[in-house]
């Protein structure tokens, strides 16, 4: 909505050819008003004709000199061109949009959806001390798709583009070993958790969401975000009745999503099953769920291994999840992180629309990090090949996205847009920073803008 309020407000520019016919619409007119007045000179002075009738012949001689059929033509050619285009499988709404299509030299495009088939799915979720593969192929509902695997989206990829370091307060990010205690903490490699484990750590992302899984877990039938719903089926092929999950947690209050602030929020009572013990009667339990980079800032402590508990908070290691949110955003893979908190009873109101800064306006970091989501949406076979085609053309093809820049970085190198001319990314808060000719100047530097707002992409 922010996008197409933004679009409707852009001042609407007219096609070359366009252009060129009101040009020539108006030295027509210029031309046939002074031939008409000519006219008239000449039919009153030369001929000795009445006035009426000298005015009579000079409206005659302009009438005449109407292209009238100009418009015609000019529809008939459009019309032409857009059958051919139709033939080539591509779509024409406006007729003008078919010589645009000539004089196009750049592209940009938004990625999910776009560039990528939009079919999330997720295929890790990692902790303060292990990686869980998912197996996104199995039909069989049980704790057993998640199986842990510590080498599994461990390192970095490497694309060839320029992806730099993660940073957080000015330092590069390392990373650190696990505690050896922690190593088979819930279970060792190899070996699946349990299915009250796996309810418990991806709580977070089946009540912080308004989706509905389709019929027995597909896509039939599924409303809502794609990525909202790959936590859903990774929840329900786990063993986990969603349903009877959300029913038993229902949402007391929300802070709805928003590019802006990249995060979502809900308010539920405390559930043994979802919670453990950690929550007393006195207080409503928060989930968070949203951009890892955001979140990261908001936490305070972080679930020992993924498991809840009072007894199982430690200090948030910064260092440790911003290094691993890079990680699995090298892989070209969408991250969210799951957090959760505990919140007064008296600061919320059933039913109310919290503001963001309910969340992130605190003095202070507040909430508890569970874990990271890895989810998976693949790029598009065809638009890689569109995009070739598009590069054999002189055509420049620009990626904006709202994911995190390494992901934007590792999609686009798959699609072919990272190359030695453009090989690194930018993002929208460093847009912002920009005045308006730096940014003419840099937006001609990158393929890939990153973490991009509804503005940033009008902008760009």
């Amino acid at each position: 909505g922010t996008i197409n309020s933004l679009v409707s407000q852009v001042e609407e520019r007219k096609t070359a050819v366009l252009e060129q016919i009101d040009f020539v619409s108006k030295v027509l007119a210029c031309f046939i008003a002074v031939t008409a007045v000519i006219t008239w000179n000449v039919a009153f002075f030369r001929i000795d004709a009445d006035p009426l009738d000298a005015l009579s012949i000079a409206l005659v001689c302009a009438v005449a000199m109407i292209p009238e059929g100009l418009e015609a033509i000019v529809t008939m050619t459009y019309s032409w061109s857009v059958s051919n285009m139709a033939k080539q499988n591509a779509i024409i709404r406006k007729l003008p949009a078919v010589e645009t299509l000539g004089s196009v030299t750049v592209i940009c495009s938004d990625k999910t959806g776009t560039l990528t088939k939009n079919e999330m799915s997720l295929v890790a979720f990692v902790t303060s001390n292990a990686h869980y593969k998912n197996g996104t192929d199995s039909k069989n509902r049980t704790p057993n798709n998640f199986v842990r695997d510590d080498t599994y989206l461990a390192e970095r990829a490497n694309h060839g583009g320029k992806v730099k370091s993660s940073m957080m307060g000015g330092r590069a990010v390392v990373g650190r070993s696990v505690d050896a205690s922690l190593q088979s903490v819930p279970v060792s490699c190899g070996a699946s958790p349990s299915q009250s484990y796996i309810r418990n750590a991806l709580a977070g992302g089946v009540l912080c969401s308004k989706c509905t899984l389709g019929k027995n877990g597909g896509r039939e039938g599924e409303i809502g975000n794609p990525t909202e719903i790959s936590i859903l089926r990774a929840s329900y092929f786990a063993g986990i009745q969603i349903e009877s999950m959300k029913d038993r947690s229902p949402i007391i209050a929300e802070v709805p999503f928003s590019s802006e602030y990249k995060f979502m929020a809900t308010i539920h009572e405390p559930n043994q099953e979802n919670d453990g013990d950690e929550y007393d009667g006195g207080k409503y339990v928060a989930h968070v769920k949203g951009a890892p980079d955001r979140m990261v800032n908001l936490c305070k402590y972080q679930a020992r291994a993924g498991v809840l508990g009072e007894e199982n908070k430690e200090a948030m290691d910064v260092v440790y999840w911003t290094e691993k949110i890079a990680i699995l955003s090298s892989h070209g893979l969408r991250v969210l992180a799951l957090c959760r908190g505990s919140v007064e009873r008296n600061e919320v109101k059933r039913g109310a629309a919290l503001k963001p800064g309910f969340v992130n306006g605190r003095n202070e970091p507040w909430l508890t990090m569970v874990g990271l989501c890895a989810i998976m949406d693949p790029p598009r076979p065809e638009c890689v090949d569109a995009i070739g085609v598009a590069h054999k053309a002189g055509v420049r093809v620009a990626m904006i996205t709202g994911d995190h820049k390494d992901t934007a970085l590792a999609i686009g190198s798959q699609l072919g847009l990272v190359n030695e001319k453009y090989s690194s990314a930018i993002t929208g808060p460093e847009l912002d920073a920009m005045g308006e000719d730096e940014l003419v100047h840099e937006v001609q530097l990158y393929n890939i803008f990153a973490r991009a707002s509804p503005q940033n992409k009008i902008q760009i």
